[in-house]
């Protein structure tokens, strides 16, 4: 039984068809009509939550199609527009009450400190996660950091038994691995393996720092279908180039040249993580950047 008080939606009529029924925002609220932008009072509104008192009182949300406004009942004029994307976090946490539009307000301004910094850093160096510069050429494995290694302590001695130091280095960690299960002539691109690694190396040219696995560079396809980050022949131009950015621990995060979104991992499966550029709002907002660790070989 869900006794979780329903929000309310006023919703224009006209875009009545974007509150679908599937949609978990949706399965505890009440709704009200209304025909056009001019029938759209706050104040009325405010009157209408608060006389009904088993909905959710503090808020109610104003619906026109795929645009979104959560509104305090006691303070019409305290107001926070979201979009369609944003909709099951931002509704239910208010419905909640774990959230409040000030608090979302404030995220918004915290958003620009979370995105990347474009600038470069002159006379950049590769280094590991102990501050010492990797020369080009020398091998490396790239460890994906997630939430699960706080557990690598907690490891069952009994499935540990008998592997090699090596074996030991790799069990129970995340590494960078290469998609090489194409057959259709097209570069291999990155991807997130579970105990298995793939090597790679880095490059000087002109001052700057390409990331290379087998004699082939990390590029970016602006002009392709997907965000992945493929390995090719050719020296990556301006505009495919990956750009690496030291994390406060001397971890490393990935972007385009000159971007700000960050590359993320999202496990797709339990062994599998697909690796790419992520601009969902929702990324943005609550998801984290792939953070890696160099790990030399």
């Amino acid at each position: 039984m869900n006794e979780q008080k329903p929000i309310h939606y006023f919703v224009c009529s006209r875009g009545s068809d974007s509150l679908g029924l599937t949609n978990a925002t949706e399965d505890n609220t009440i709704v009200e009509y209304f025909d056009s932008e001019e029938d759209v009072d706050l104040a009325k509104f405010a009157d209408i939550v608060k006389s009904k008192p088993n909905c959710v009182q503090k808020h109610f949300i104003v619906n026109k199609g795929d645009n979104y406004c959560a509104v305090e009942t006691d303070s019409v004029k305290n107001s926070y527009v979201f979009s369609v994307r944003l909709k099951y976090r931002i509704v239910s946490t208010l419905a909640a009450g774990t959230a409040t539009i000030e608090s979302f307000i404030e995220e918004d301004k915290r958003l620009e400190n979370k995105l990347a910094k474009p600038e470069r850093q002159p006379g950049f160096k590769l280094r590991d996660a102990d501050g010492e510069i990797i020369p080009d050429g020398i091998k490396f494995a790239l460890q994906i950091l997630r939430d699960r290694e706080e557990d690598e302590n907690d490891e069952d001695e009994d499935e540990t038994e008998g592997l090699s130091k090596e074996e030991l280095l790799y069990y129970n960690k995340d590494w960078i691995g290469v998609n090489s299960f194409m057959n259709d002539g097209k570069d291999h691109f990155l991807c997130g393996n579970v105990d298995y690694h793939n090597s790679f190396e880095c490059e000087t040219i002109d001052d700057i720092v390409y990331l290379k696995h087998d004699g082939r560079y990390f590029y970016f396809d602006i002009d392709g279908e997907t965000n992945d980050i493929f390995i090719g022949k050719a020296v990556p131009a301006k505009d495919q180039r990956v750009q690496i950015h030291y994390t406060d621990d001397s971890n490393i995060c990935l972007t385009g040249w000159g971007g700000r979104i960050y590359v993320a991992c999202e496990w797709v499966k339990c062994s599998y993580g697909a690796i790419g550029l992520d601009n969902r709002e929702e990324q943005l907002r609550w998801g984290s950047p792939m953070k890696l660790r160099i790990v030399r070989l």
